[in-house]
């Protein structure tokens, strides 16, 4: 009998670990989540995506791609280098059009997209965000004079602020923090404060670190669609895409898993997000691989 019990337990442990690697432990908890949740018809439903261009090699990038953002006046996407301090503009069909070199910045992970020619970058190690102006033609950027903010919550290295994203709903912006722990924070007051006058910065936490609906292991960067209301958290180490609607219930999950969504190979680090006005999901994996989604 003794053995017996032993034997069960050792199935068990085996049994788990094996969901475990599979990642089955979260899809099944992520499903019984969203069936507690109130029903929404409205959701962006990411287990009907499909990807249509995946693993494509960012030609004239050598570097480590991190942060993805969607400027609706110019048709295209901006995404940030963490090691050579660049902000480079690409197609659509993940080609590169431009490169401008960025002044006055270290280790550069989140940015997002404000409106005309705004947006703000986000230092990861110092917890920075800063504000600039990129004109059409800039091919450089010195931000040591832009508006800045620095927050400094749980600083522990390389372990910091990892994604951006704006709210133009509610004119605020949102941040996290990648682990240890994670964090989805909103920051208000801060974005287009008059200049010389004293500013009323807010910092909200949207997602604690002790939330029961924040599953993944780490956070790698985010999107608010601005439609609905709702926030996609991307992770790289859980390998996922993750919809919350408003009132942060999980709604639908996107697997970056080789044989989900019609991808080949599992999505190896997956560090940008950004969705276009036609709900199209784009993805870069670092070192220099993009990714396009699209709803069946």
């Amino acid at each position: 009998m003794k053995k017996l019990l032993i034997a069960l337990v050792l199935l068990l442990v085996l049994g788990g670990g094996v969901l475990h690697y599979l990642h089955l432990d979260v899809l099944l908890w992520h499903s019984w989540r969203a069936q507690q949740a109130p029903e929404h018809h409205d959701s962006l439903a990411l287990d009907g995506y499909r990807v249509d261009l995946q693993a494509k090699v960012i030609e004239g990038l050598d570097d480590d791609v991190s942060a993805l953002t969607f400027n609706p006046q110019t048709g295209t996407l901006f995404a940030v280098l963490n090691g050579e301090p660049l902000l480079v503009e690409l197609s659509l069909d993940g080609q590169l059009l431009r490169k401008v070199r960025v002044n006055g910045v270290r280790d550069m992970e989140g940015l997002t997209h404000v409106a005309d020619n705004r947006f703000v970058i986000a230092e990861e190690r110092s917890q920075r965000l800063i504000e600039v102006e990129l004109a059409d033609d800039a091919t450089e950027l010195d931000v040591s004079g832009a508006p800045s903010l620095s927050i400094g919550l749980d600083l522990n290295g390389n372990k910091g602020f990892e994604g951006l994203s704006w709210d133009q709903r509610q004119q605020r912006l949102l941040v996290v923090k990648e682990r240890d722990p994670l964090r989805v924070l909103a920051v208000s007051g801060f974005v287009g404060a008059p200049s010389g006058a004293p500013i009323d910065v807010r910092i909200e936490e949207l997602k604690g670190p002790d939330s029961c609906w924040l599953f993944m292991r780490d956070l790698s960067s985010l999107s608010l669609h601005d439609g609905t209301g709702h926030l996609l958290l991307l992770s790289d180490e859980s390998h996922m895409l993750v919809e919350y609607d408003e009132h942060g219930h999980p709604r639908s999950l996107l697997g970056l898993w080789r044989g989900m969504h019609g991808l080949q190979q599992t999505v190896p680090q997956a560090e940008g997000l950004a969705m276009d006005g036609q709900s199209r999901l784009y993805l870069v994996s670092e070192p220099n691989l993009f990714y396009r989604f699209v709803p069946e």
